[in-house]
Protein backbone atom coordinates (compact mmCIF):
# COMPACT_ATOMS: atom_id res chain seq x y z
CA UNK A 1 0.00 0.00 0.00
CA UNK A 2 1.56 3.67 -0.80
CA UNK A 3 0.23 6.73 0.38
CA UNK A 4 0.20 10.50 -0.37
CA UNK A 5 -0.84 12.82 1.80
CA UNK A 6 -4.18 11.93 2.67
CA UNK A 7 -4.25 9.81 -0.59
CA UNK A 8 -4.59 5.94 0.55
CA UNK A 9 -3.76 3.80 -2.39
CA UNK A 10 -4.40 -0.06 -2.52
CA UNK A 11 -2.86 -2.52 -4.60
CA UNK A 12 -5.52 -5.07 -5.29
CA UNK A 13 -5.08 -8.62 -6.92
CA UNK A 14 -8.20 -9.65 -9.28
CA UNK A 15 -8.83 -12.11 -12.20
CA UNK A 16 -7.92 -9.81 -14.03
CA UNK A 17 -4.22 -8.77 -12.53
CA UNK A 18 -3.31 -6.58 -10.70
CA UNK A 19 -5.55 -3.01 -10.27
CA UNK A 20 -4.99 -0.41 -7.71
CA UNK A 21 -7.97 2.01 -5.34
CA UNK A 22 -7.33 5.36 -3.98
CA UNK A 23 -9.32 6.00 -1.29
CA UNK A 24 -9.04 9.50 0.60
CA UNK A 25 -11.17 11.02 3.68
CA UNK A 26 -13.86 13.58 2.62
CA UNK A 27 -14.46 14.83 6.13
CA UNK A 28 -18.20 14.46 7.98
CA UNK A 29 -21.41 15.23 6.35
CA UNK A 30 -21.84 18.84 7.60
CA UNK A 31 -25.57 17.70 8.67
CA UNK A 32 -25.41 13.97 9.89
CA UNK A 33 -21.67 14.54 11.42
CA UNK A 34 -21.01 10.53 9.54
CA UNK A 35 -17.48 10.34 8.09
CA UNK A 36 -17.45 10.81 4.34
CA UNK A 37 -15.14 8.83 2.11
CA UNK A 38 -14.44 9.03 -2.03
CA UNK A 39 -12.88 5.80 -3.56
CA UNK A 40 -12.76 4.84 -6.98
CA UNK A 41 -10.85 1.24 -8.53
CA UNK A 42 -9.57 -0.11 -11.76
CA UNK A 43 -6.28 1.91 -12.23
CA UNK A 44 -3.26 -0.22 -13.86
CA UNK A 45 -0.62 1.63 -11.33
CA UNK A 46 -0.30 3.38 -8.18
CA UNK A 47 0.43 6.60 -9.66
CA UNK A 48 -2.40 6.53 -11.41
CA UNK A 49 -4.61 5.89 -8.57
CA UNK A 50 -2.65 8.60 -6.97
CA UNK A 51 -3.17 11.41 -10.14
CA UNK A 52 -6.60 11.07 -9.99
CA UNK A 53 -7.28 11.63 -6.62
CA UNK A 54 -5.29 14.57 -6.72
CA UNK A 55 -7.42 16.99 -8.18
CA UNK A 56 -10.42 15.79 -5.39
CA UNK A 57 -8.02 16.56 -2.75
CA UNK A 58 -7.44 19.96 -3.93
CA UNK A 59 -10.60 21.06 -3.74
CA UNK A 60 -11.17 19.46 -0.30
CA UNK A 61 -8.32 21.39 1.01
CA UNK A 62 -9.64 24.56 -0.45
CA UNK A 63 -12.41 23.85 1.56
CA UNK A 64 -15.29 22.32 -1.28
CA UNK A 65 -17.74 19.88 -0.79
CA UNK A 66 -17.03 17.07 -2.57
CA UNK A 67 -19.62 14.77 -1.65
CA UNK A 68 -23.27 15.93 -1.71
CA UNK A 69 -25.04 15.07 1.62
CA UNK A 70 -27.67 12.44 1.77
CA UNK A 71 -30.17 14.43 3.86
CA UNK A 72 -33.28 14.93 3.32
CA UNK A 73 -35.27 18.18 2.22
CA UNK A 74 -37.41 17.77 5.61
CA UNK A 75 -34.04 17.59 7.50
CA UNK A 76 -32.05 20.18 5.98
CA UNK A 77 -35.69 22.16 5.96
CA UNK A 78 -35.67 21.35 9.77
CA UNK A 79 -31.97 22.65 10.85
CA UNK A 80 -32.20 25.81 8.17
CA UNK A 81 -35.46 26.92 10.50
CA UNK A 82 -33.46 26.47 13.59
CA UNK A 83 -31.31 28.74 12.31
CA UNK A 84 -33.50 31.19 10.44
CA UNK A 85 -36.01 31.76 12.98
CA UNK A 86 -33.42 32.97 16.18
CA UNK A 87 -35.00 35.85 17.62
CA UNK A 88 -38.15 36.43 14.94
CA UNK A 89 -41.79 36.28 16.51
CA UNK A 90 -43.65 33.00 17.52
CA UNK A 91 -46.72 34.07 15.47
CA UNK A 92 -43.65 34.23 12.40
CA UNK A 93 -42.22 31.09 12.96
CA UNK A 94 -45.84 29.48 12.98
CA UNK A 95 -46.16 30.96 9.79
CA UNK A 96 -42.66 29.55 8.19
CA UNK A 97 -43.87 26.06 9.63
CA UNK A 98 -46.87 26.08 7.88
CA UNK A 99 -44.90 27.25 4.35
CA UNK A 100 -42.14 24.47 5.17
CA UNK A 101 -45.19 21.42 5.92
CA UNK A 102 -46.28 22.48 2.39
CA UNK A 103 -42.95 21.83 1.01
CA UNK A 104 -42.11 18.88 2.50
CA UNK A 105 -45.62 17.80 1.32
CA UNK A 106 -43.72 17.42 -1.71
CA UNK A 107 -40.03 17.05 -1.18
CA UNK A 108 -39.94 15.71 2.16
CA UNK A 109 -38.53 12.02 1.92
CA UNK A 110 -36.62 13.36 -1.22
CA UNK A 111 -32.88 13.59 -0.90
CA UNK A 112 -32.34 17.18 -1.19
CA UNK A 113 -29.09 16.91 -3.80
CA UNK A 114 -31.47 14.91 -5.90
CA UNK A 115 -34.24 17.60 -6.11
CA UNK A 116 -33.61 19.64 -9.61
CA UNK A 117 -35.28 22.60 -11.55
CA UNK A 118 -37.64 20.25 -13.19
CA UNK A 119 -38.66 18.37 -9.97
CA UNK A 120 -38.79 22.11 -8.38
CA UNK A 121 -40.38 23.83 -11.33
CA UNK A 122 -43.07 20.69 -11.47
CA UNK A 123 -43.71 21.33 -7.70
CA UNK A 124 -44.82 25.55 -8.49
CA UNK A 125 -46.80 24.14 -11.43
CA UNK A 126 -48.74 21.73 -9.43
CA UNK A 127 -49.12 23.84 -6.50
CA UNK A 128 -50.38 27.14 -8.76
CA UNK A 129 -53.53 24.99 -9.45
CA UNK A 130 -54.34 24.85 -5.25
CA UNK A 131 -53.16 28.50 -4.41
CA UNK A 132 -52.89 32.03 -4.98
CA UNK A 133 -50.80 33.76 -7.23
CA UNK A 134 -49.40 35.60 -3.59
CA UNK A 135 -49.42 32.93 -1.86
CA UNK A 136 -47.15 30.58 -4.10
CA UNK A 137 -44.93 33.82 -4.32
CA UNK A 138 -44.67 33.11 -0.39
CA UNK A 139 -44.38 30.02 -0.65
CA UNK A 140 -41.05 30.03 -3.24
CA UNK A 141 -39.44 32.83 -1.55
CA UNK A 142 -39.13 30.37 1.83
CA UNK A 143 -38.14 27.67 -0.42
CA UNK A 144 -35.20 30.00 -2.28
CA UNK A 145 -33.86 30.76 1.11
CA UNK A 146 -33.45 27.04 2.30
CA UNK A 147 -31.70 25.79 -1.29
CA UNK A 148 -29.18 28.93 -1.65
CA UNK A 149 -28.53 28.36 1.95
CA UNK A 150 -27.74 24.41 1.46
CA UNK A 151 -26.01 25.65 -1.50
CA UNK A 152 -23.85 28.08 0.41
CA UNK A 153 -22.63 25.39 2.74
CA UNK A 154 -22.01 22.84 -0.05
CA UNK A 155 -24.73 20.48 0.81
CA UNK A 156 -25.75 20.87 -2.80
CA UNK A 157 -23.97 21.92 -6.16
CA UNK A 158 -27.14 23.16 -7.72
CA UNK A 159 -29.83 25.45 -6.67
CA UNK A 160 -33.04 24.35 -8.56
CA UNK A 161 -34.98 27.10 -7.95
CA UNK A 162 -32.45 29.67 -10.02
CA UNK A 163 -34.10 29.14 -13.15
CA UNK A 164 -37.88 28.72 -11.61
CA UNK A 165 -40.64 30.56 -13.07
CA UNK A 166 -44.06 31.00 -11.04
CA UNK A 167 -46.55 30.22 -13.35
CA UNK A 168 -49.21 32.28 -14.99
CA UNK A 169 -52.08 33.28 -13.53
CA UNK A 170 -55.24 34.29 -15.22
CA UNK A 171 -56.37 37.93 -14.41
CA UNK A 172 -58.55 37.73 -11.62
CA UNK A 173 -60.96 41.02 -11.22
CA UNK A 174 -61.52 41.45 -7.35
CA UNK A 175 -64.76 43.47 -6.80
CA UNK A 176 -63.85 45.97 -4.64
CA UNK A 177 -67.31 46.36 -2.89
CA UNK A 178 -66.63 42.67 -1.71
CA UNK A 179 -64.22 43.42 0.46
CA UNK A 180 -66.14 45.71 3.08
CA UNK A 181 -69.63 45.79 4.64
CA UNK A 182 -71.49 48.79 3.69
CA UNK A 183 -73.51 50.44 6.54
CA UNK A 184 -76.63 48.64 6.11
CA UNK A 185 -74.68 45.65 5.88
CA UNK A 186 -72.71 46.50 8.88
CA UNK A 187 -75.60 47.30 11.09
CA UNK A 188 -77.56 44.18 9.48
CA UNK A 189 -74.31 41.59 11.40
CA UNK A 190 -74.72 44.12 14.50
CA UNK A 191 -78.71 44.00 15.11
CA UNK A 192 -77.58 39.65 14.59
CA UNK A 193 -74.83 39.85 17.01
CA UNK A 194 -77.03 41.31 19.63
CA UNK A 195 -79.61 38.41 19.83
CA UNK A 196 -76.62 36.07 19.42
CA UNK A 197 -76.92 33.21 21.28
CA UNK A 198 -74.07 30.39 20.95
CA UNK A 199 -72.67 29.03 24.08
CA UNK A 200 -70.22 30.93 26.20
CA UNK A 201 -70.74 33.79 23.49
CA UNK A 202 -72.17 36.62 25.42
CA UNK A 203 -68.90 38.91 24.40
CA UNK A 204 -69.63 38.48 20.57
CA UNK A 205 -71.42 41.46 20.49
CA UNK A 206 -69.15 44.03 21.98
CA UNK A 207 -66.66 42.90 20.69
CA UNK A 208 -68.30 43.23 17.10
CA UNK A 209 -68.90 46.58 17.93
CA UNK A 210 -65.30 47.17 19.26
CA UNK A 211 -64.01 45.74 15.72
CA UNK A 212 -66.11 48.49 13.69
CA UNK A 213 -65.24 50.95 15.80
CA UNK A 214 -61.78 51.23 15.84
CA UNK A 215 -61.10 48.11 12.80
CA UNK A 216 -58.41 46.44 14.93
CA UNK A 217 -56.87 43.23 13.91
CA UNK A 218 -58.84 40.27 15.31
CA UNK A 219 -55.14 39.13 17.02
CA UNK A 220 -54.91 42.58 18.59
CA UNK A 221 -58.54 42.62 19.92
CA UNK A 222 -58.40 39.43 21.72
CA UNK A 223 -55.27 40.47 23.78
CA UNK A 224 -56.50 43.54 24.42
CA UNK A 225 -56.33 44.36 28.29
CA UNK A 226 -58.57 46.82 30.59
CA UNK A 227 -55.14 48.39 31.79
CA UNK A 228 -54.90 48.91 27.54
CA UNK A 229 -58.46 51.37 27.43
CA UNK A 230 -57.62 54.78 28.63
CA UNK A 231 -61.27 55.98 29.97
CA UNK A 232 -60.65 59.54 30.64
CA UNK A 233 -58.78 59.96 27.32
CA UNK A 234 -61.01 57.95 25.11
CA UNK A 235 -57.58 56.19 23.89
CA UNK A 236 -56.83 52.80 23.18
CA UNK A 237 -53.13 51.89 23.15
CA UNK A 238 -52.89 48.89 20.83
CA UNK A 239 -49.48 46.73 21.25
CA UNK A 240 -49.81 42.99 21.47
CA UNK A 241 -51.62 40.00 20.04
CA UNK A 242 -52.58 36.32 21.05
CA UNK A 243 -53.16 33.13 19.25
CA UNK A 244 -53.94 29.78 20.13
CA UNK A 245 -51.13 27.17 21.14
CA UNK A 246 -53.50 24.35 21.23
CA UNK A 247 -57.14 23.69 22.87
CA UNK A 248 -56.99 26.48 25.37
CA UNK A 249 -53.72 27.56 25.85
CA UNK A 250 -52.45 31.26 24.31
CA UNK A 251 -49.51 33.08 23.53
CA UNK A 252 -49.82 36.80 24.23
CA UNK A 253 -47.22 38.27 21.84
CA UNK A 254 -45.92 41.76 23.45
CA UNK A 255 -45.02 43.01 20.14
CA UNK A 256 -47.45 42.79 17.61
CA UNK A 257 -46.98 42.18 13.70
CA UNK A 258 -44.92 45.56 12.45
CA UNK A 259 -43.46 48.61 14.54
CA UNK A 260 -46.58 50.04 12.80
CA UNK A 261 -48.83 47.88 14.90
CA UNK A 262 -48.46 49.61 18.04
CA UNK A 263 -50.40 52.42 18.05
CA UNK A 264 -53.08 54.59 20.22
CA UNK A 265 -56.19 54.80 18.46
CA UNK A 266 -58.85 57.82 19.72
CA UNK A 267 -62.24 56.36 20.39
CA UNK A 268 -65.42 58.21 20.62
CA UNK A 269 -68.45 58.66 23.80
CA UNK A 270 -70.48 55.38 22.14
CA UNK A 271 -67.39 52.88 22.28
CA UNK A 272 -66.73 54.30 25.85
CA UNK A 273 -70.33 53.20 26.68
CA UNK A 274 -70.19 49.90 24.78
CA UNK A 275 -67.06 49.18 26.47
CA UNK A 276 -68.34 50.32 29.89
CA UNK A 277 -71.64 47.48 29.87
CA UNK A 278 -69.50 45.13 28.84
CA UNK A 279 -67.10 45.19 31.74
CA UNK A 280 -70.40 45.38 33.99
CA UNK A 281 -71.59 42.14 32.15
CA UNK A 282 -68.39 40.29 32.42
CA UNK A 283 -68.50 40.87 35.99
CA UNK A 284 -71.86 39.13 36.25
CA UNK A 285 -70.62 36.45 33.87
CA UNK A 286 -67.81 35.85 36.90
CA UNK A 287 -70.37 36.57 39.74
CA UNK A 288 -72.56 34.26 38.25
CA UNK A 289 -70.21 30.96 37.66
CA UNK A 290 -67.40 31.96 40.18
CA UNK A 291 -64.76 31.44 38.63
CA UNK A 292 -61.38 30.05 39.94
CA UNK A 293 -58.92 32.36 37.55
CA UNK A 294 -55.59 34.36 39.15
CA UNK A 295 -56.08 37.33 39.62
CA UNK A 296 -53.32 38.39 36.30
CA UNK A 297 -56.00 36.27 34.18
CA UNK A 298 -58.81 38.42 34.62
CA UNK A 299 -57.67 41.90 32.68
CA UNK A 300 -58.76 40.54 29.36
CA UNK A 301 -61.35 42.54 28.16
CA UNK A 302 -62.94 40.09 26.11
CA UNK A 303 -63.00 36.72 27.71
CA UNK A 304 -65.43 33.39 27.69
CA UNK A 305 -66.71 30.94 30.78
CA UNK A 306 -64.51 28.04 30.52
CA UNK A 307 -66.72 24.75 32.02
CA UNK A 308 -64.29 22.21 31.96
CA UNK A 309 -62.05 24.30 34.87
CA UNK A 310 -64.35 26.66 35.90
CA UNK A 311 -62.40 29.71 34.92
CA UNK A 312 -62.48 32.24 32.43
CA UNK A 313 -60.08 32.06 28.88
CA UNK A 314 -58.97 35.00 26.79
CA UNK A 315 -61.41 34.87 23.72
CA UNK A 316 -59.10 33.25 20.51
CA UNK A 317 -59.36 34.31 17.10
CA UNK A 318 -60.59 30.55 16.09
CA UNK A 319 -63.54 31.19 18.45
CA UNK A 320 -64.46 34.79 16.34
CA UNK A 321 -63.54 32.74 12.99
CA UNK A 322 -66.12 30.04 14.29
CA UNK A 323 -68.78 32.15 14.80
CA UNK A 324 -68.58 33.99 11.26
CA UNK A 325 -68.57 30.59 10.28
CA UNK A 326 -71.92 29.40 11.56
CA UNK A 327 -73.31 32.92 10.29
CA UNK A 328 -72.00 32.71 6.71
CA UNK A 329 -73.80 29.03 6.93
CA UNK A 330 -77.41 30.79 7.89
CA UNK A 331 -76.81 33.27 4.54
CA UNK A 332 -77.29 36.54 6.52
CA UNK A 333 -75.64 38.12 3.94
CA UNK A 334 -74.39 37.93 0.14
CA UNK A 335 -70.94 38.57 1.00
CA UNK A 336 -68.91 36.39 3.39
CA UNK A 337 -68.10 37.67 6.66
CA UNK A 338 -64.78 37.46 8.26
CA UNK A 339 -63.04 39.17 10.74
CA UNK A 340 -60.64 41.21 8.27
CA UNK A 341 -63.71 42.05 6.15
CA UNK A 342 -65.01 44.01 9.72
CA UNK A 343 -61.04 46.52 9.52
CA UNK A 344 -62.11 46.50 5.86
CA UNK A 345 -65.37 48.11 6.80
CA UNK A 346 -63.90 50.35 9.22
CA UNK A 347 -61.71 51.42 6.78
CA UNK A 348 -64.33 52.16 3.81
CA UNK A 349 -66.48 54.38 6.39
CA UNK A 350 -63.68 56.06 7.54
CA UNK A 351 -63.27 57.15 3.69
CA UNK A 352 -66.73 58.14 3.51
CA UNK A 353 -66.13 60.61 6.39
CA UNK A 354 -63.46 62.21 4.58
CA UNK A 355 -60.18 61.34 6.23
CA UNK A 356 -57.26 61.02 4.74
CA UNK A 357 -55.94 57.68 3.28
CA UNK A 358 -52.51 58.42 5.50
CA UNK A 359 -54.67 58.66 9.03
CA UNK A 360 -56.92 55.59 7.87
CA UNK A 361 -53.44 53.46 7.69
CA UNK A 362 -52.22 55.34 10.90
CA UNK A 363 -55.35 54.24 12.29
CA UNK A 364 -55.28 50.70 11.03
CA UNK A 365 -51.79 50.16 12.06
CA UNK A 366 -49.92 49.73 8.87
CA UNK A 367 -47.54 52.30 6.65
CA UNK A 368 -49.48 51.02 2.99
CA UNK A 369 -51.81 47.97 2.29
CA UNK A 370 -52.79 47.31 -1.41
CA UNK A 371 -56.82 46.50 -0.42
CA UNK A 372 -57.25 49.44 2.46
CA UNK A 373 -55.72 51.91 -0.84
CA UNK A 374 -58.11 49.95 -3.50
CA UNK A 375 -61.18 49.95 -0.82
CA UNK A 376 -60.16 54.33 -0.30
CA UNK A 377 -60.28 54.64 -4.19
CA UNK A 378 -62.84 53.29 -4.80
CA UNK A 379 -65.01 55.14 -1.65
CA UNK A 380 -63.60 58.31 -2.88
CA UNK A 381 -64.58 58.16 -6.93
CA UNK A 382 -67.89 59.75 -6.32
CA UNK A 383 -66.62 62.55 -4.21
CA UNK A 384 -64.18 63.08 -6.89
CA UNK A 385 -67.35 63.31 -9.59
CA UNK A 386 -68.84 65.44 -7.22
CA UNK A 387 -65.65 67.69 -6.66
CA UNK A 388 -65.74 68.10 -10.75
CA UNK A 389 -69.31 69.15 -11.20
CA UNK A 390 -69.07 71.82 -8.53
CA UNK A 391 -65.95 72.82 -10.00
CA UNK A 392 -67.68 72.84 -13.28
CA UNK A 393 -70.51 75.17 -11.58
CA UNK A 394 -68.02 77.33 -9.74
CA UNK A 395 -66.04 77.91 -13.18
CA UNK A 396 -68.96 78.81 -15.40
CA UNK A 397 -68.68 82.53 -15.33
CA UNK A 398 -65.19 82.27 -16.75
CA UNK A 399 -65.01 81.49 -20.18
Amino acid sequence: MATQGKILVYKRQGKKGTTYTYRLEAGRDPITGKRKRVSKSGFKTAKEARAAAQPILNKLLLGENIIESDITFSEYADEWFNGHCIGLKLYTKRNIQAIIAKLNKYFGNMKIKDINLYTYQQFLNNLSTNVSKNTLKIINSYAKMIFKNAEQYNIIRVNPTTNSKIPKYEEVKIDVQNLYLTKDELNTLISYAKNYNGRNSEYFYYLLIVLAYTGMRIGEICSLLWSNIDFANKKINVNSSIFAENNSKYIRQNTPKTKESIRTIIIDDILIQILKEWKIKQLEIRIQYGTQNKKDDLDFVFTKYNPTNNIEIPVLPKNIQAIFYRINKHKLLKKMIHPHIIRHTHASLLAEAGIPLEIIQERLGHSSDIITRKIYLHITEKEKLNAAKIFSKYMQEIR
